[in-house]
């Protein structure tokens, strides 16, 4: 895991990236006046340079990552600067790889280059935009149900900078681009259909190792002896262990009455000994800090953490002194009326193992990838690759879900809102196969082409 790569420092903004564009820019437009002279057609370089120039002054500071302050740890976060972050860079070559794969037989289905990136740069768009929204949907009370103002609550809807992106939604902003693009163009949906669907299962293959990256779509804690992965302290998998009081040596599970006080993010203050609880402990592990702080099954409790960004720092440096090993301390209310510390010091370095999921998800894209690669030859209609994509990739998906950890059951039941989704997809994809096999167009291979 390693979600941030380096960092931009703020000063950059406002400085040598600012003029080294400015510079670039001043560079074109003499290049420009040099071979058209002084004409309309050497000055549309122009607008793009304003824009450019006006994200590096005024956007980018605002997407600027905070984090602890090395020479007050304890006290205030500050700026520091814009995070180049492992999912980022990942996606990005996701949707190079995928895009150039298209390409790579646009000749041979006889396809326009210009028209494939035409619709790879809508798909992605909208796909992007669709993944966000799908996030925000299923998360909806981290956005909307808090007490930020309304500016900051859009400001962190549109920030993706440390994840945050659905697949499902990504194909259904996808989908929903290709079909309008297909309508205004009249281009044919199953012949290009078939045409982008190994690209987009190479770009999820790339995505899912960028999930690795950001430590998010983990899996459950892997107790065989099988390929298992471990996560460092205040990653996703390891706050939500400590959540959970796993890592503290309970097993618990999730009341249904809500939690009348609770914790926010980043904050020290300890809350009053709240009347409902969220846990209760079905067993504790011996010789576990559970059991030396005294807790018994059948007990409710509350789980306070520390701040993540604080935990991670402070477990990396090795260095806590006595007082803040205190005041970043894990605190387990009792519903005997106890309130528990865990120094910082005593959890453990890194989290329990879990099932390596986004490897998992990784590979199965690319076998999927290979697939449709090659079943696009011996294919009988237009359209049967990308039907075969629906089919294949949620059935493998529902499958990840079961050894999946970072989402909840819905509609009362322990599928999760992406298996529920998979089940209409697996629908939908068999419908279109048969659609397409009894009413498509016989499908057309140019092996030689000229």
């Amino acid at each position: 895991m390693q979600q941030t790569l380096f960092s931009i420092p703020h000063s950059w903004f406002e400085g040598p990236l600012l003029a080294a564009w400015l510079l670039i820019g001043i560079g074109v437009l003499a290049y420009n006046v040099w071979c058209h002279g002084w004409k309309q057609k050497a000055f549309g370089f122009l607008p793009m340079l304003g824009i450019v120039a006006a994200i590096i002054w005024f956007v980018l500071p605002a997407v600027e990552v905070s984090g602890v302050n090395p020479n007050d740890p304890l006290g205030p976060y500050v700026k520091q600067g814009l995070a180049i972050r492992g999912y980022g860079l990942f996606m990005v070559l996701g949707i190079a790889t995928g895009t150039l794969l298209v390409l790579l037989r646009c000749r041979q289905a006889n396809t326009d280059p210009d028209q494939i990136l035409t619709l790879a740069f809508w798909m992605i768009l909208c796909g992007i935009a669709g993944a966000r929204t799908f996030f925000v949907i299923q998360n909806r009370d981290q956005f909307f149900g808090t007490d930020l103002p309304t500016g900051q609550a859009l400001l962190n809807i549109v920030d993706m900078t440390k994840g945050g992106l659905v697949v499902y939604g990504s194909l259904i902003g996808a989908m929903l681009a290709a079909v309008v693009f297909f309508r205004l163009t009249r281009q044919p949906f199953g012949r290009l259909g078939d045409l982008i669907a190994p690209g987009m299962a190479l770009g999820l293959a790339f995505g899912r190792l960028g999930c690795l990256m950001n430590g998010c779509c983990f899996g459950s804690v892997c107790s065989a002896e099988l390929p298992a992965i471990q996560f460092p302290p205040g990653s996703p998998p390891y706050m939500r262990q400590l959540e959970e009081g796993q890592l503290l040596g309970l097993k618990t599970v999730k009341n249904e009455s809500p939690v009348t006080n609770e914790s926010k993010s980043g904050s020290n203050e300890r809350p009053p000994v709240p009347r409902d609880f969220q846990l209760t402990v079905q067993s504790v592990k011996p010789n576990s800090i559970a059991s030396s702080l005294g807790i018994e099954p059948e007990q409710r409790v509350n789980i306070y953490l520390p701040d993540s960004l604080r935990l991670r720092h402070f477990k990396s440096e090795d260095n806590l002194s006595t007082g803040v090993d205190q005041e970043l301390a894990v605190i387990v209310d009792t519903d005997e009326g106890n309130r528990l510390s865990v120094p910082l010091s005593s959890l453990p370095g890194r989290s329990l193992r879990v099932h390596p999921t986004q490897i998992y998800s990784a590979v199965t894209a690319a076998l999927l990838c290979a697939t449709l690669w090659f079943f696009w030859p011996v294919r009988s209609a237009d359209g049967e690759v990308f039907a075969l994509m629906l089919i294949l990739y949620p059935i493998a998906r529902f499958l990840h879900e079961i050894i999946r950890r970072d989402e909840a059951g819905q509609f009362g039941t322990e599928l999760t809102i992406s298996q529920w989704v998979s089940l209409a997809a697996v629908l939908l994809g068999f419908l279109l196969f048969g659609w397409f096999r009894t009413h498509g167009k016989v499908a057309q291979v140019n092996a030689n082409p000229e």
